[in-house]
């Protein structure tokens, strides 16, 4: 009877991976981050670059993959905002700084640490938008408030990413690194609405279509990835005012169903 117990007691001490499985792809984005930072520190600049990049595809997953597995918890979202402000707040601003903005003394340094308080306020807001969960339109989940710390890390990080991709060295002017880290802190802790990636909805079936664009983006990657990350930023940066507008135009709309069904 004692050793059926014991057993019984061991199995319920194992912890199956899905469960963990959301962590671990937050902690390796928060490897990544710590691990831009050394490389910032060595002078590596693109491998720095990288590790962000790398950083913020995996934080767009392990949220994902925590819904899909059902595995949401309050522990694994404060960890997830913990690992977003080091690899998307302190990582791209030490990087930044190492690289351009030093040049500017106490005003670089000031700058730096003025887009690191904006991401840890966007990341603070939203978790507390998260806790106090209060019921919304459907319409209105598909959109940001702010822009999210990983699209600020990378608006930030652009002038580098288009310094990697021409060859210019006019993009590393500390004037033109300071304005991008300026904007893209203001853009974090603001009100405007941007898109989210729930606006993408993929049909029921063989999407062979986004099956081959997706193939495409990656064979870009592989091939020329600085500027296919150039020409994708680009892209984010004009969907910001594009989304200011949808959000606005459907407000519109939907106040005028709901005043006319009132």
């Amino acid at each position: 009877m004692d050793i059926i117990e014991t057993e019984n007691i061991q199995q319920k001490k194992k912890v199956p991976f899905a469960r963990i499985f959301p962590t671990v792809i937050t902690i390796a984005a928060f490897c990544f981050g710590m691990t831009s930072i050394r490389f910032a520190l060595s002078h590596r600049w693109e491998m720095a670059v990288v590790c962000v990049f790398i950083s913020a595809l995996l934080d767009s997953f392990d949220g994902r993959v925590a819904r899909m597995l059902g595995q949401s918890s309050q522990f694994g979202a404060e960890l997830d905002s913990l690992s977003d402000l080091v690899c998307f707040g302190v990582a791209p601003a030490l990087l930044l700084f190492f690289r351009s903005v030093y040049a500017l003394g106490n005003v670089g340094w000031g700058i730096c640490m003025f887009f690191t308080v904006c991401c840890a306020l966007r990341l603070a807001r939203f978790n507390a938008v998260q806790i106090l969960n209060e019921p919304k339109p459907e319409w209105q989940k598909k959109y940001f408030t702010g822009i999210p710390a990983p699209a600020g890390a990378i608006i930030a990080l652009f002038p580098l990413i288009l310094h990697f991709s021409t060859g210019k060295t006019c993009f590393l002017n500390e004037k033109i690194v300071t304005i991008c880290l300026f904007i893209s802190g203001v853009l974090m802790i603001s009100t405007v609405k941007s898109m989210s990636s729930k606006m993408i909805e993929i049909k029921n079936g063989f999407a062979s279509q986004e099956l081959l664009l997706i193939s495409f983006l990656i064979i870009c990657l592989i091939t020329e990835l600085w500027l296919t990350l150039t020409v994708l930023i680009a892209l984010y940066i004009i969907t910001i005012p594009y989304g200011i507008y949808k959000y606005a135009k459907t407000a519109k709309e939907e106040s005028v169903v709901f005043k006319q069904v009132s």
